[in-house]
């Protein structure tokens, strides 16, 4: 009964104490010249072993690198790519958060790893594996503006293959997991099939990694359970309380790894131990726990930093309890 726990994806960047804020000090200092992107990089440095030292104090068994050196959740991959540009702020779903939209000008170009140093440098610093995450090709095509290619699965198809290069280099790496996250296509279900045919280009030939395709930002209803069939070996997706996600899960038995998004984190207050131990008695109740990761259902820098701590805190002592229950 592993019941392994991690988080979403990225790690708050602000703190609450007046150290914990020197990155926002920093950004301030380079708009007026004060400091050299050299700084800034040795300060996101700093914050980032910050990240990983608090997410192993909490207890998680598999850890991010908490995105630090990203703005958002397209720019840095963006930036990566050949033929993109970066412009306006745009917001980010239904949240209070904003990205820069990238736009494509050009032919979408592979030039040379985006993420591989940065992997490096955290597992370097950790004692426990981790995860690198990677914001889909699907969601980046929909989310960018096209002022290149006559249809969008062209686009799309594109990154694909783009990210699929990224993947392999973090598999040579040494990267044990590696998450898609893929918000967009809760948003338009009907392009399960064009997704399906993204990720057939995407997971090709990947084998030396656990997949996990991240779908949050909405529910699974009518996608489940025919997008099963992407070559994945894991699946986040919400399951807080109440949330829609729990009536799908019961539609149909879920044959794949499941990265469960059991605490929210969208939201400030605590969940109970109670309510959490049963959330994953039901969860169960559908799949093995051998099959299982706990985990936040969102990324937890919608939190304040001290908030993201106690939530991380509480996950793994429930998850803690319950093996030690099953002993």
């Amino acid at each position: 009964m592993p019941l392994e726990t991690t988080i979403a994806g990225a790690y708050p960047k602000i703190g609450d104490a007046t150290e914990e804020q020197k990155l926002r000090r920093a950004l301030h200092q380079l708009d007026k010249g004060e400091i050299s992107d050299e700084d800034l990089d040795q300060l996101r440095n700093e914050v980032t072993e910050e990240a990983i030292r608090e997410q192993i104090q909490a207890g998680l068994d598999i850890i991010t690198d908490g995105l630090i050196r990203w703005d958002d959740p397209l720019t840095y991959i963006a930036r990566g790519i050949t033929g993109f540009e970066v412009h306006g702020l745009i917001r980010y779903f239904d949240t209070n958060t904003f990205y820069r939209q990238p736009i494509v000008e050009t032919r979408l170009e592979y030039v040379k790893p985006i993420l591989v140093s940065d992997f490096q440098f955290a597992q370097e610093k950790s004692t426990k594996p981790v995860k690198v995450v990677l914001t889909g090709p699907y969601t980046i095509a929909k989310l960018s503006r096209n002022r290149f290619y006559r249809e969008f699965k062209q686009l799309a198809f594109d990154l694909a293959h783009i990210l699929h290069k990224e993947a392999a280099a973090l598999e040579e790496a040494g990267a044990k997991y590696i998450q898609f996250d893929e918000p967009a296509l809760l948003n338009h279900k009907e392009d399960l099939s064009l997704f399906i045919k993204v990720y057939e280009i995407l997971t090709a030939q990947l084998s030396k990694s656990e997949k996990i395709l991240n779908l949050n930002f909405g529910t699974l209803e009518s996608l489940y359970p025919k997008i099963l069939d992407i070559g994945v070996e894991r699946f986040g997706f919400d399951l807080s309380k109440g949330h829609k996600n729990w009536a799908v899960l019961k539609s149909a038995s879920f044959a794949k790894k499941v990265m469960a998004g059991i605490i929210d984190a969208r939201n400030t207050k605590m969940e109970s131990e109670s309510d959490l131990s049963q959330a994953i008695h039901d969860l169960g109740e559908h799949v093995s726990f051998e099959q299982v990761w706990l985990s936040t259902n969102h990324s937890l820098e919608f939190l304040p930093r001290s908030n993201a701590v106690k939530k991380m805190e509480l996950l793994t002592h429930v998850a803690k309890q319950l093996r030690e229950a099953s002993v």
